[in-house]
Order: C-alpha cells, then structure tokens, then sequence
C-alpha cells in the first residue's frame, strides 16, 4: 500500500509480523494486566510466589469481611502454589514413612504451608464493579519461603499431620478442592471470550481466500478443544481438578501466546471487550472489498468506517518489518485525520470512506496489512500536536518494541496511568465508556 499523491510522503507498507497484548477495560476502571494474564494462562512473578483470588461484592465498594475473604483465599492460592512447587522434593522422603497418597501428602504440605508461611504481603488489588467482584493479589519471596519448608521443623509437621492428624489432611483435601473449582470459574470467563473470537475471525475473513482461511482454522480449532476440556469433569474431585486445571491453565496460555503474535488476532481481541462492556458505542471499519480480502500490485484501496454514536475517529495502519535476527521496527501511520483532510467527527449512522482521494494503493512488500479505528465521544487531546509533526500528508511513528505501536491507538484520550502500579507497570487505562474500537486487515499480492 502506498500514498501517491503529487507531493505528498510516501509510506511503504511492511510486512505484518506483530507481537502484542493491548490494554482492555472493564465496567469501572481498567482491568490491571496482573490479572489478565493470570485469567490467559501467561503471568509470571520471577523471584516471588504469589496468590491471586476474589470474593464476591454485595455493594459497589468492598467491605472489610469482603476484603478479608479475597485475602484468604489468595494466601491460600499462593501456599497451594508452593506446596506444588515443593512436592517433587518431599515425595520419596514421605514415601520412605508410609504409604500416603499424592493427594494426602499435597494437602499434608498444603495445610503446613498455609500454617507456618511468613512475609506474606498484598500487592494490589482491584475491584470489578459489573463482575460484583474484589480481586488481590498476595506475594512472598521465593527464596524465603523455599528455605523456611525446607526446615526440619516443617518437614517433621509434614509427616506429623499425615501420620495422625488425618481429619486436618481430610479438610485440606477438601480446601484445595474449593480453591481448584475456584480457578476454573477464573478460567470460565476467558474460555467465554475466546469463544467469542472464534466467531469475530468469522466475519473478520469471510472475504479472505483459501490460504489465509487456513492460517486462521488452527487457532480456532485450539480454542474449540478448550471450550470442550473446561466441559469436562465440572464436578471431579480433586486429583482430576488438578489435571484439569494443569491442562486449562497450559492451553491458555498457549493460545494466548499464539493470539499475541498475531497482531490481528490481539487487537481484535481488545476490540471485542470495548463492544461487549459498551454495545450502545460501536465503531467499524472494513476494506471496499470486503473482511480480510486480497488485493494486488496497482489495486486502489479504500476502507468504510461506521459509528453508532456521534464521535471523533482516528485511523491507524500498522506494520512492522524485519530489519535482521532481533532487531525489528515497527511503523505505524496516522491514515485518518490527516494534515489533508483534518475534519475526523463523524455522524451516527453515516459511512467515512478512508481513501476516497484514491491515494492508497498497493505496493511492495506485499503480505498482511492490518488497519485498526478508535473512535472517541471527545476530540483526542493530541491531534493537533500530532498532525503538527507530521511530514508531508501523513504522521508516522517508528518504534522498536509493540508496546510502543499500541499506544499510538490510546494516546490522546485523557489517559491515567494507575497511581503506584508495581504489577503490570506501562499498562495505560482508557476511561470507561468512551472509547470504541475495531480491527480489520487485508492480503496484499504481485500480480
């Protein structure tokens, strides 16, 4: 795709190969990133265990007995974590005392974990107002508290408990079996809005040929597969709990790592959780030949932008290209407003044709060009600025990592970073209710 106008910049479109986890919303205030990629199946704390859980809101706020119940249960995820961690360790020494089950001697380990672990601390937490929900997240030093479970004094309670304190082994049992039912319910909410996906890349290639149908068939058959293993075993008891969260947590996190290295796919993902918190404020854009469809050398190419609601739009074509092993950039460019044609309010209802002047037209390197909408109840604050530093026609922006890209969706629309976040830092929320967003791409081809 390149802008041929007489005098105007001229901007080579580069191949698409983009790696990305956008920022999403939710009722209230953005849901922090801790917390979305623990319901993906990708968060990781190097050098700490940690503990996530919720507990139900009666009211907007969360009350004291409410607090306290997320705090339980998310020190009794963390122990739950460890004990796991440390069982591989203690299994041939308790092996060598009795003849004890995986499942006693995990609540064994559990039950004394829970009991003795100190330096526990909360980190954050957040509270889901449309969900009714109160959710933390509780951390402890890995190396501390490996060091405290390998003390003989917790070994000797280990073996203690499993020896002749069978009804604490029992209620552990029981526990855990809670604290599993627990996390598949977590785990319920992102197989749902995966299910959603896989109708969004639906109607996101029904104009797309054989080939890039096929490149999307994958993903969608991983996320079908999901949705049949959550299914399964809703009321097992605990050893098959344990399995069946081990397989729903991995195959989360592998389908989550496949839709953050399509660019496409995490956008579209984004996209879906503006329209389902707002369904009133929609936006859409799609290419003149319809969702996903090719185009070739020479081809003139316009998109349709559609709103629900009164609002400002923004139109952004981003892309990346391969500059050698580890060394990528990406470019991303302001199509819509430009310093051409600055007026970006659009009317309910009313189409915006991106490219009437027919100055987009396909060009080398040819492969899949993504182009994203925002639409926003406000003006953005930094379009002017924007377009100011623009050369020739159109703003573009080169950044050398995908958080960088994204932001240039979100910026302008009276974003806060969150006070203190140490968890998640970077991730910028979008204020409720005013920002919609979609997604869509084409295949570019020589003729």
């Amino acid at each position: 795709m390149r802008r041929n106008l007489v005098g105007w910049y001229l901007v080579a479109v580069f191949f698409f190969s983009i790696l990305i986890v956008a920022p999403s919303v939710c009722h209230a205030s953005p849901q922090p990133r801790w917390l979305q990629e623990h319901m993906a199946g990708t968060f990781e704390l190097p050098g700490l265990y940690y503990g996530i859980a919720s507990a139900p809101l009666k009211g907007q706020s969360p009350a004291y007995d409410e607090k306290d119940l997320a705090r339980d249960r998310a020190v009794n995820d963390l122990s739950y974590r460890l004990s796991v961690s440390v069982q591989s360790t203690f299994k041939e020494l308790l092996g060598q005392r009795g003849n004890f089950s995986d499942q006693e001697v995990e609540s064994s380990l559990f039950v004394t974990t829970r009991l003795v672990l100190s330096g526990v601390e909360p980190q954050e937490d957040w509270t889901d107002q449309k969900g009714h929900l109160y959710w933390i997240i509780v951390t402890v030093d890995k190396e501390k508290a490996d060091k405290e479970v390998a003390q003989q004094n917790f070994v000797t309670e280990v073996i203690d408990r499993l020896e002749g304190k069978q009804d604490e082994v029992l209620k552990g049992i029981k526990t855990i079996e809670e604290l599993l039912s627990q996390r598949l319910e977590v785990y319920g909410g992102q197989v749902a809005h995966l299910t959603g996906l896989v109708e969004t890349i639906d109607s996101k290639i029904e104009h797309a040929g054989a080939q890039t149908k096929q490149e999307y068939a994958s993903i969608q058959t991983e996320i079908k597969h999901l949705e049949q293993v959550f299914q399964t075993n809703q009321n097992a008891k605990m050893e098959e709990l344990t399995q069946q969260n081990k397989v729903l947590y991995d195959l989360l996190g592998k389908i989550s790592q496949k839709i953050g290295k399509d660019y496409f796919l995490s956008l579209s993902a984004d996209d879906m959780k503006y329209q389902q918190e707002h369904p009133e404020f929609r936006v859409r854009i799609e290419p003149d030949k319809g969702q996903g469809a090719d185009y070739y050398q020479g081809e003139k190419i316009r998109f349709q932008v559609r709103a629900l609601s009164d609002c400002y739009i923004k139109v952004i074509y981003l892309s990346s290209s391969a500059e050698g092993p580890g060394n990528e950039r990406r470019m991303n460019i302001l199509l819509f407003p430009n310093t051409h044609d600055r007026d970006n309010r659009i009317r309910a209802g009313e189409t915006t044709v991106i490219g009437r002047l027919g100055e987009l037209e396909i060009q080398p390197p040819y492969g899949k060009d993504v182009v994203t909408v925002i639409a926003s109840r406000r003006q953005f604050k930094d379009l002017e600025e924007t377009l100011g530093q623009a050369q020739g026609m159109y703003y573009a922006e080169v950044t050398s990592n995908t958080r960088g890209a994204i932001s240039m969706r979100s910026r302008g629309i009276e974003l806060v970073e969150p006070a203190g976040s140490t968890l998640g830092s970077g991730q910028i929320p979008i204020p409720l209710g005013s920002v919609a967003t979609d997604t869509c791409f084409i295949v570019s081809h020589p003729r």
